[in-house]
């Protein structure tokens, strides 16, 4: 069965060395670009792996955008401001704006693979590399910025997705739609990116079949397998594929072949608009009305 552009395996996706431009001492890493190979304009989406006894990257933070990581396989540590947190498969780490610098370091004798994420708002975004130091603004380098502030973080920001409470979703438009989920960005301060963690079993939905106005979603498959519809189009989709929806694309759901476990993501916008085309209904605040 052919596949759309809109899925793709992480490990067809070509992988970037890090850093790109100079070699810094300390950091080694590959970065595989699931989100622009599928066409998502709003945020980011990658794989990043680390090598054993490196970081990822330098430390930074963002005064504008959110980002977020979960872990894949590995283990490390995160660095959040003055905090050095352990992480292990399943740790997500969400970094709300603001100064607390981080990275995650690959510790013992493996890579530490991370799926990572964020805005995109380039023309409004701050930054700066803390240990250069380097700010950057709207996408450029700064030739002279401000003094750095006093770091900040919380370990609140790294939780692992066992600790967290399931909760059983029942959607309104389809009596199938039926799935158990965890949410990881609250309790770790995202209000603007969601990242839920969730399962599906066979004869159930992902969802309705459905498409956001406004706003860009995603699913990457951790375990299990499902035929995933997207418009007309009908594929197969299994553990490490990243399937993108950009905002105003076709219509997408999942129909679990065996129980499917999955991260999904993307924007919350109170603007934005929910379309269910074969129920003939939308979403505006929260509201169902006829299309």
């Amino acid at each position: 069965m052919d596949r759309p552009g809109c899925v793709v395996h992480v490990w067809d996706v070509p992988g970037e060395p890090r850093p790109r431009y100079t070699a810094l001492p300390g950091i080694g890493a590959v970065l595989h670009r699931l989100g622009d190979a599928v066409g998502l304009t709003h945020m980011g989406v990658h794989v990043r792996t680390i090598e054993p006894g490196k970081a990822g990257t330098n430390r930074h933070f963002h005064l504008v955008e959110e980002e977020w990581v979960y872990v894949l396989s590995g283990r490390g540590a995160v660095r959040i401001g003055p905090h050095r947190l352990p992480v292990r498969p399943g740790s997500f780490v969400g970094f709300p704006p603001g100064p607390r610098p981080h990275h995650f370091i690959a510790e013992g004798d493996t890579s530490l693979v991370l799926l990572e994420g964020g805005e995109r708002r380039p023309a409004e975004d701050v930054g700066c590399w803390v240990d250069i130091p380097t700010w950057w603004r709207a996408g450029r380098l700064l030739e002279h910025g401000d003094p750095l502030p006093p770091e900040e973080g919380d370990r609140a920001q790294c939780i692992h997705v066992d600790e967290l409470e399931t909760r059983r979703f029942q959607h309104d438009v389809d009596a199938a739609a039926r799935r158990t989920m965890r949410c990881l960005n609250r309790p770790t301060g995202l209000v603007r990116q969601s990242v839920v963690w969730a399962q599906v079993e066979p004869g159930e939905h992902s969802t309705a079949f459905h498409t956001h106005d406004r706003t860009d979603e995603w699913v990457f498959i951790l375990a299990g397998r499902a035929r995933v519809r997207c418009g007309d189009v009908w594929f197969e989709a299994g553990p490490h594929d990243f399937i993108g929806h950009p905002a105003g694309g076709p219509a997408h759901v999942m129909e679990p072949a065996e129980p499917l476990t999955y991260l999904m993501g993307g924007e919350i916008n109170d603007d934005d608009i929910v379309i269910y085309p074969e129920a003939g209904v939308r979403r505006v605040r929260g509201r169902l009305e006829p299309i």
